[in-house]
């Protein structure tokens, strides 16, 4: 699971609009392709979220992958999302701090959030009983 997060509201909203996700700049300006594309495949889940270090997290959006390729949308690089969750879930009392939030993309191994976000899925995303 990939998460995507410190993006502001507007940001957020044309990610959604647009059916992408655009990936972060380095503090250069240049994107690191190899780094940042190469670990999200297709169907991987992303998601938009707000969070401040020892507090809590809000989920905005999730969205599954459509491709492993990146494409330009103008001057950005941006994967293709099916966004097929927005609202506003607040998660409190994680077992651990939240020391990532100051990240733009980084990898959500925290198995909590990832129980939440699974659960907030529509159906059809959701792994078969058995899994």
């Amino acid at each position: 699971m990939t998460a995507f997060f410190g993006i502001d509201a507007r940001n957020a909203q044309g990610f959604i609009d647009n059916n992408t996700v655009c990936l972060p700049h380095a503090p250069d300006g240049k994107f690191d392709l190899h780094a940042i594309v190469l670990p999200i495949k297709n169907e991987d889940l992303v998601f938009i979220k707000q969070c401040a270090p020892q507090s809590s997290l809000h989920i905005q959006a999730i969205g599954v992958v459509q491709s492993d390729f990146p494409t330009r949308i103008g001057a950005e690089v941006c994967l293709p999302v099916e966004w097929v969750w927005q609202g506003e879930k607040v998660l409190d009392h994680l077992d651990e701090v939240l020391s990532l939030c100051g990240e733009a993309l980084y990898e959500e191994h925290n198995i909590m959030v990832q129980r939440e976000i699974i659960d907030l899925l529509p159906e059809k995303h959701q792994s078969p009983p058995e899994w």
